[in-house]
């Protein structure tokens, strides 16, 4: 029989390690037993799936092979040390070798009792749900007073310690070979027929119709127009393309979606059940043959980009329309980056286009602060444009009843919105030259955009969160998928290659020059491209909450748990490759915060995303704290002096505004309790454990003020009034 024997330590030293290789010489004539550690086990996170990295697929190569597992673990703490627990965690997550696997437990310890503890906490883990290890019951083998017990050859002295030792082994060779032939497949036959079936989505309930014969499962269609375009989509041919190929419940969720991933596998096991079969045998099955491609794979191409984002792929495709080869290599198993989870209006200035419609209340006044700022204040780089911008402005004056905007207005703006002050009181802001090609050549890109297929809404100039003017371009398509769905199909129809699930994890370096990347493949296969040219596009390290608090000199805290709404991917992979090679850092630590964004998730889709003009915000005390139209790190800092959860209350018209949500969404989260409703001020306040006196205080002076025209609390021109007839809620925080 073949073993594989875990040292449950990464000690460089270990009693346990001797254990097993004395039952690997003692008993090499009943079975061929191989040693593994667990030194090189990356810590578990959740996060960061490193399920492909070599080590790991290692341990699941060598385990799914083997007839039984034997697990020595010393005892930390009166439990199991956290690199084995490490590695279990890894092996219950998106790998499952032990699943079903006999498995011995032995260990040694100093203590007389040998591991008793820990052997009671191991058994319990390799029990749980997603480990589901065949562990023999009985027989513990503990190993005390471990530092007596080895003689000068690393053999056991104790005569009746072996004896015992060879009882346990026997009977686990016996134990092995019965609980195999439970594993060996079984057949599983279905009442033929279309099931429909509804499981959990990560956004709310996803129907499903899963489709079966007598012994197949034909076809699975899925609704997932509740769900989050472009971020869950490979699940949605991905999960069921393998379960369809393997006739299998054995497929990996898909990272960055391992909800859905796993609400889709539950609901095709439902319909399994409706058919009168077992989903526990598919459980069982070998994942299908195209998940399982492990071959080596070089490529030759002119460009390679690393980041399949909204960057990566517009780059790619712009490559494209100059008849380069072009290979897009993308971390994730889906393309999207943070554009897809972005709320989809773009800043450009169009002065055509927003000179026909009528200024707001308090615009005109805005626009005469702007004006009014001390020129010793402006950066000597800026002040030849600054000057320029105050006689556009004298001559806007003459007439300001239209939406005023040009490239010299978006250009200050973005210069005085671009300050930064560090916690030492060192003052940035944006470099001129590159301030100047973003201002300048923004309209050229949403026009670039339209050309490539993106449409965009032309009866509305919309201003998100943080923003500082109304100049959005809202895409038809809502969120940031309309971007990356058409530059995606633009990309392959053009004869750019996408590949996914390829962490690249060196910079490929020849005489002094980029080269090319290697990456790894899903199953850890090596991947090379070698190229003319490499473009990073691997966006920032916002879901790297270590490296932010590492590099942060502008944050007065970075909370451990803090959320984030960027994708899982964001982790500052293209920053390290760029070190790797000798590259320069800028700027790391002035990270941008989310001010609106689930509480608990980062999520920024929860709730109603409206313009500041449309809602108000209240911390817990049910009282305004800042000013509604600040800037993102105005809000976010506001918000972390408040506690750091606050809400946005907005009405039942204004949902009309959201950039994010349906009728059907509001439903869901109210269900939920991420989002409030009610009929008046007083029993919203009482839902969000608010004094109602106080809320309707607040919202009482904010109207008057709009009456007013003029917010005394934070000294601002007001544009609207949003009194909660029908009132809409979510918690809201701060995230990097």
């Amino acid at each position: 029989m073949k073993f594989i024997a875990i040292v449950g330590t990464n000690a460089s030293k270990s009693y346990n390690r001797k254990l097993l290789q004395f039952i690997q010489k003692h008993f090499a004539s009943k079975a061929d037993i191989e040693i593994l550690e667990i030194v090189d086990v990356p810590m578990f996170d959740e996060t960061n799936d490193q399920s492909n990295t070599p080590v790991l697929q290692e341990f699941n190569e060598k385990i799914l092979a083997a007839d039984g597992v034997i697990i020595s673990t010393p005892e930390h703490n009166h439990t199991i040390p956290s690199s084995l627990n490490s590695l279990l965690e890894w092996l219950s997550f998106n790998l499952h070798p032990l699943a079903g696997k006999p498995t011995m437990i032995v260990g040694a310890s100093y203590d007389v009792q040998g591991s008793s503890r820990a052997q009671l906490h191991l058994r319990q883990i390799l029990d749980a749900p997603g480990v589901n290890a065949t562990v023999m019951p009985g027989n513990e083998f503990l190993l005390g007073r471990v530092h007596h017990a080895f003689d000068e050859n690393g053999n056991l002295k104790d005569i009746k310690t072996v004896d015992f030792l060879e009882s346990c082994f026997n009977r686990f060779i016996r134990f092995a070979n019965i609980a195999n032939q439970l594993n060996e497949p079984e057949e599983v036959t279905f009442e033929p027929g279309t099931y429909s079936v509804t499981t959990a989505g990560h956004n709310g309930d996803l129907p499903m119709q899963v489709t079966l014969s007598q012994d197949r499962i034909e076809k699975i269609d899925i609704d997932s127009s509740g769900e989050t375009g472009g971020i869950a989509d490979i699940v949605f041919t991905r999960v069921p393309a393998e379960i369809i190929e393997g006739q299998t419940l054995n497929v990996d969720a898909v990272s960055g979606a391992s909800v859905t991933s796993n609400g889709v596998l539950d609901g095709v096991a439902r319909a399994i059940k409706l058919a009168g079969g077992n989903p526990d045998i598919l459980r069982s099955r070998p994942k299908a043959a195209s998940a399982l491609d492990k071959e080596d794979k070089t490529y030759d191409t002119d460009l390679v980009i690393v980041g399949g984002g909204g960057a990566g792929l517009a780059a790619a495709a712009r490559a494209l329309q100059e008849d380069k080869k072009v290979i897009v290599v993308e971390k994730f198993p889906a393309v999207g980056g943070n554009t897809v989870r972005a709320g989809g209006p773009m800043n450009a200035p169009d002065p055509a286009w927003q000179n026909t419609f009528a200024a707001n209340p308090g615009e005109a006044h805005n626009l005469q602060e702007l004006h009014d700022i001390d020129e010793t204040t402006i950066d000597p780089e800026f002040l030849e444009d600054f000057r320029s911008l105050k006689i556009e402005l004298e001559n806007y004056f003459k007439d300001p009843t239209y939406l005023f905007d040009s490239k010299l207005l978006y250009r200050i703006q973005t210069y005085i919105g671009g300050k930064r002050t560090d916690l030492k009181g060192q003052e940035i802001h944006g470099n001129y030259d590159l301030v100047k090609v973003l201002t300048e050549r923004a309209l050229e890109s949403v026009r670039w955009l339209e050309n490539v297929g993106v449409e965009f809404v032309r009866d509305e100039v919309t201003m998100p969160v943080g923003a500082l003017w109304r100049r959005g371009h809202k895409p038809k398509v809502p969120m940031g998928v309309a971007f990356i769905s058409v530059l995606q199909d633009y990309v392959l129809k053009h004869g750019g290659t996408i590949l996914t699930d390829s962490p690249v994890k060196e910079l490929i370096v020849t005489d002094g020059q980029i080269t090319g990347v290697k990456a790894t493949g899903r199953n850890g296969q090596n991947i090379t491209v070698n190229a003319k040219a490499v473009i990073l596009t691997t966006g920032g390290f916002g879901a790297n909450t270590k490296m932010l608090q590492e590099y942060n000199t502008y944050w007065s805290e970075i909370a451990d748990d803090i959320a984030t709404s960027n994708t899982p991917a964001v982790t500052g992979d293209g920053i390290i490759l760029g070190q790797s090679v000798g590259a320069d850092l800028v700027g790391m630590g002035f990270s941008q915060m989310m001010p609106v964004s689930d509480p608990v998730t980062g999520a920024l889709f929860s709730g109603l995303q409206v313009p500041p003009a449309n809602f108000i915000m209240v911390n817990t005390q049910g009282k305004r704290f800042v000013d509604e139209y600040g800037s993102r790190d105005k809000l976010s800092q506001a918000a972390i002096d408040n506690g750091g959860l606050f809400y946005l209350i907005a009405d039942d018209n204004i949902k009309a505004t959201a950039y994010n949500t349906s009728q059907d969404k509001i439903d869901a989260q109210v269900a939920a309790g991420t989002l409030f409703r009610a009929d008046t001020v007083e029993e919203l306040a009482s839902q969000i454990n608010i004094e109602p006196a106080v809320l309707v205080d607040t919202i009482t002076k904010y109207n008057s003020y709009v009456d007013a025209g003029f917010d005394p609390e934070f000294h601002v021109i007001l544009l609207f009034d949003s009194l909660p007839s029908r009132n809409n809620i979510t918690t809201t925080g701060d995230v990097g």
